[in-house]
Order: structure tokens, then C-alpha cells, then sequence
């Protein structure tokens, strides 16, 4: 798409309660769809209320339905927008009792489908639909493919909240230095935590203190196993008198739990606007992430790091031990 095809193509609109406040936060949306990246709507919202949205769906290459009106499928996507803010508000409540501050940034992924709803400050939140390039048929959900978006995404939040004087939360994790050395695996003395059944070959190697610190598999509603190095020395400063190794062993565990239904939930919120189920959904914190990775119908796999830095690689090595299971 050149420029002048994604000029032609955008329509705007505000809220009725305009206020000069949101003048500078639309150019920098506006900068986002026009940047050709595949992000087709993104609305600003307060508290759940639109501020305004942006969007692309006159262009032809925008995957919109032709016998639908593009002016209601506009009212569509405004409203689900609404829904999923609502849906991560009551996520950042539930992720309270992981200590591991507020959720910043929230990725669904679907076969044919990314959407985002990342924090800006406060109540603020921005919502953004975009089509996966050439539906993604492989067995299980892969970041790389939208890793462009997703990128797009976090750093139209941290232009937004530069706006408002304050520093970015560096969702995803690409803010951290791209140059820095690889991150050492664990040494062959440290005996990772495990229960439960054996965990595939190839999974120990995946987790690292500058990556991915948890694991679990779940199968017919029942945890297989898990494994994590949430004891191994380097991550000693993640935890205090207050939250304990043991303690957010046990969390991550009943989290993980219940994330095949509130996946479920989040699907159901999205399919008047998305095709296809969850494949792959990230929960970002201030610190880490908690990823969802859909195996089956069945069964899914889940991943946790602490490291605010090794968000993004953290998510690839999720998606690598995901792999093992369909090979």
C-alpha cells in the first residue's frame, strides 16, 4: 500500500465531548495506520469510553466482508474495542496477585488476527486491530509473523505516555539494549523445579534467568506438568518477605489454570470483529509476562518471565517449546 492509498482510505472520528488534549495523541495514531505496518483500526478510550478512532476499512486490502457496510462495521469494531478494555481491566485486577505490577500490554492472536490493547496511563488504554499476513496456518500461533504490529503497538503507548511527561513501560520488552550479549542457559549443576509427568526434551533448554522462568502444560483441564528455575540465584531480587518462591509457584499454577477460560472469554469478546480462536494470548505486566499458547482443543501450554527485558525472547521460547508438541 503507498501513502497516498492509506490517505484516501482513513476516516476519523471523535467522540462528541472533543477536547484539545486528544489533537497530538491522534496524529501519533494516525502515524501508525499510515505507516503501512497492517494495523487497520485503533481507537483511544477512557475508561472505557471512546475518545476517538482511526481507521482503514474503505481500503480494499483491509479484510472486511464485501457485502457489509464499512460504516457499520466501523460501530463494530468501536464496540468491541469497548469490550475488550472492560476484559483487560478485569484481567489487571485478577494478575493483582502476582505482585508483579500493573498489565500493560495485552496481544490476542487468531489464525487471521491480531489485537492489542495496550495501557497509556491511568484509564487510558489504545485498541488495535490488524490482519495476520497470509492466515497463519501453522499448528500453533507464531509471534514472529505479527512481531511488526506488536512492536508498532508498544511504541505508539510509549509515545503517548511521552506526551503526558512520563517514561515508557517498555512493553514487549524492546526497549532493552538490542546489542547485549546472548543470555547464558542454566548451568548443568541447577536442578530446575519440577511436577508431574516428564516434560518433553528440548523444554529445560528453554527456560533461562534472562528469559523464559516458568512452564506448564495443561491437558483436559488438568495440569500435566510443569517446570521452573524460579529458585535459581539470579532472580533472587524478584521476590521478598511478602512473595516467596513458594508462593509464586502457587500462583502461576492457579493461574494457569484457569487461562484456557479466560482466553475462551476474550475470544467471545472479539469474534463480532475476529475470525478464529485464540491461538496465542500475552499478558504483559510492568514486570514480564504471562503467555498462553493454544496446542489443541484439548490442551494448551503456558509460560511466565519476571524480566521486563526478555519479554519478547521470552514469548519465542514459549512458542519453540509449543512446537515440540506438533513436530
Amino acid at each position: 500500500m503507498t501513502d497516498p492509498e492509506l490517505h484516501d482510505a482513513l476516516v476519523e472520528e471523535t467522540a462528541e465531548q472533543d477536547v484539545p488534549g486528544f489533537l497530538k495523541k491522534r496524529d501519533l495514531c494516525r502515524g501508525l495506520l499510515l505507516s503501512g505496518c497492517g494495523v487497520y483500526h485503533v481507537a483511544h478510550y477512557t475508561s472505557g469510553v471512546l475518545d476517538f478512532a482511526l481507521d482503514l476499512l474503505d481500503h480494499p486490502s483491509v479484510p472486511v466482508p464485501d457485502e457489509e457496510d464499512a460504516s457499520r462495521r466501523r460501530e463494530v469494531y468501536r464496540r468491541v474495542g469497548a469490550q475488550l478494555v472492560y476484559r483487560v481491566s478485569e484481567l489487571h485486577r485478577r494478575l493483582g496477585e502476582l505482585q508483579t505490577g500493573a498489565l500493560i500490554r495485552t496481544v490476542v492472536q487468531t489464525r487471521t488476527g491480531l489485537v492489542f490493547c495496550n495501557s497509556v496511563v491511568g484509564n487510558e488504554h489504545i485498541v488495535g486491530f490488524a490482519a495476520v499476513p497470509e492466515a497463519d496456518t501453522g499448528p500453533v500461533a507464531d509471534p514472529s509473523r505479527v512481531s511488526v504490529v506488536d512492536r508498532a503497538a508498544a511504541h505508539l503507548a510509549g509515545d503517548l505516555r511521552r506526551l503526558l511527561r512520563q517514561r515508557s513501560q517498555n512493553p514487549g520488552g524492546w526497549d532493552g539494549d538490542d546489542a547485549a550479549p546472548p543470555p547464558a542457559t542454566v548451568p548443568d549443576e541447577f536442578r530446575p523445579h519440577h511436577i508431574g509427568a516428564p516434560s518433553p526434551d528440548g523444554t529445560l533448554t528453554a527456560l533461562r534467568p534472562q528469559g523464559l522462568h516458568y512452564l506448564s502444560h495443561h491437558r483436559m483441564g488438568d495440569q500435566e506438568w510443569a517446570v521452573d528455575i524460579l529458585d535459581h540465584p539470579d532472580l533472587d531480587p524478584f521476590f521478598n518477605r511478602g512473595v516467596t518462591v513458594a508462593d509464586r509457584r502457587d500462583r502461576y499454577q492457579r493461574l494457569a489454570g484457569d487461562l484456557s477460560l479466560l482466553a475462551l472469554q476474550v475470544g467471545r469478546d472479539l469474534r463480532r470483529a475476529v475470525v478464529g480462536n485464540v491461538t496465542r494470548l500475552v499478558l504483559d505486566v510492568e514486570m514480564g509476562a504471562v503467555y498462553y499458547y493454544h496446542l489443541s482443543p484439548d490442551d494448551y501450554l503456558v509460560g511466565v518471565t519476571l524480566d521486563q527485558d526478555s519479554v519478547a525472547r521470552a514469548d519465542e521460547d514459549v512458542a519453540a517449546v509449543a512446537r515440540l508438541f506438533t513436530a
